[in-house]
């Protein structure tokens, strides 16, 4: 599992933030608090989950492929992971997720309703934003801070995907903790 999360610093460069110090990637493994393998995604919403398939040209080689019939409801649909570590309010944190929109109507961009941070069971979010999915694979980033301490699985990534018909790949999701902002 070490190995795996090592071979995610080939993210490093996309997820820097002015809070890193230049020299901060040796540490890098230690910043992801979650799993970032597509296999350990929790799909919902769909009446059968979308089955793991190989893709050589995502990080990891594996992907999600979700059939979408787009919903004004579009958080029924959609894909999370747990925050597996502790997170303290202050915390800097980024959600970065690699993405592609492999069918859309009338070759519109694919869309994503919104890509949060939430707070769980009862879910409340913390930040969160949508964004538009081009149709080749490209690693999108949303950053926030923590507004209160957490315990590990208290929080969740989660991609809310069921905003337009399309069909939608979703690969290896990382959550990254780059604790307390310098004074």
């Amino acid at each position: 599992m070490r190995m795996t999360f090592l071979a995610a610093l080939g993210l490093t460069a996309l997820v820097m933030t002015p809070v890193m110090a230049a020299a901060d990637t040796a540490g890098m493994a230690d910043r992801i608090v979650n799993d970032p393998r597509v296999e350990a995604l929790n799909p919902y919403g769909l009446r059968l989950p979308p089955a793991v398939r190989a893709d050589k040209t995502v990080q990891f080689g594996k992907a999600l492929r979700v059939p979408l019939k787009g919903h004004a409801d579009f958080w029924r649909v959609g894909v999370t992971t747990p925050v597996l570590k502790p997170v303290r309010k202050g915390d800097q944190i980024v959600i970065a997720f690699w993405a592609r929109a492999e069918e859309t109507e009338n070759g519109a961009p694919g869309k994503i309703g919104r890509v949060q941070l939430e707070a769980t069971p009862v879910v409340r979010a913390i930040f969160e934003q949508p964004f538009e999915v081009s149709p080749t694979w490209k690693m999108y980033q949303l950053k926030g801070v923590a507004d209160q301490d957490y315990a590990p699985r208290q929080l969740n990534a989660a991609l809310h995907l069921d905003s337009a018909k399309q069909v939608l790949d979703v690969g290896p999701v990382f959550v990254l903790d780059y604790g307390q902002p310098a004074q």
